[in-house]
């Protein structure tokens, strides 16, 4: 089985490369398993991403692009082919940022992945994007309108420092409004 490892910030560091691709032999290889690999092979990664077989706290860790606290934590099991992207807490701890979430009618996930690329961030998949003091998650989903008539509405959640979300939040929003019907 193959995997993908991708690593962020200080972890991209540590790994001293963006992408990593792992085999194994074992079928049933789960989250907890590969970031103790990790941790195992990189010294700048000991003791970084787990603590007493959990994951540490403030750590996102995505299995293709959603989150791995909303399955099964470090117990989530992989399948040949999957990514695992792993980002270290921001500026020693995250415990300052904050998160937004807004919604949007009328745009695509792919034009508003497009749009936070052009406000600094980096494609992580195709439904997260990772800037350098901030992130973001996004999702779709159709709503009615009227008796026939539905529309793309993207939700977006952003995660960062307060003073880079004002802006950051603001500038896509603009973009996204333009856009939008």
């Amino acid at each position: 089985m193959e995997i993908e490892l991708r690593t962020f910030a200080t972890f991209r560091d540590a790994v001293g490369q963006k992408e990593v691709t792992r085999e194994y032999d074992d079928e049933a290889v789960t989250v907890g398993e590969v970031l103790a690999g990790l941790e195992a092979e990189y010294d700048g990664l000991e003791g970084q991403l787990l603590e007493d077989g959990d994951l540490r706290p403030q750590l996102s860790v995505l299995k293709n692009g959603r989150e791995v606290v909303h399955m099964e934590g470090p117990d989530t099991a992989l399948s040949d082919g999957d990514s695992l992207s792993v980002f270290p807490p921001v500026a020693g701890g995250s415990e300052s940022w904050e998160s937004r979430t807004r919604s949007f009618r009328g745009i695509s996930t792919r034009l508003a992945r497009r749009y936070l690329e052009n406000l600094g961030g980096e494609a992580v998949t195709d439904t997260a994007v990772e800037g350098s003091d901030w992130r973001a998650a996004l999702s779709d989903e159709k709503v009615n309108i009227g008796p026939s008539l539905s529309l793309t509405e993207v939700t977006v959640e952003f995660e960062g420092d307060p003073e880079t979300l004002d802006s950051l939040v603001d500038r896509f929003a603009q973009k996204a409004i333009r856009a939008g019907g």
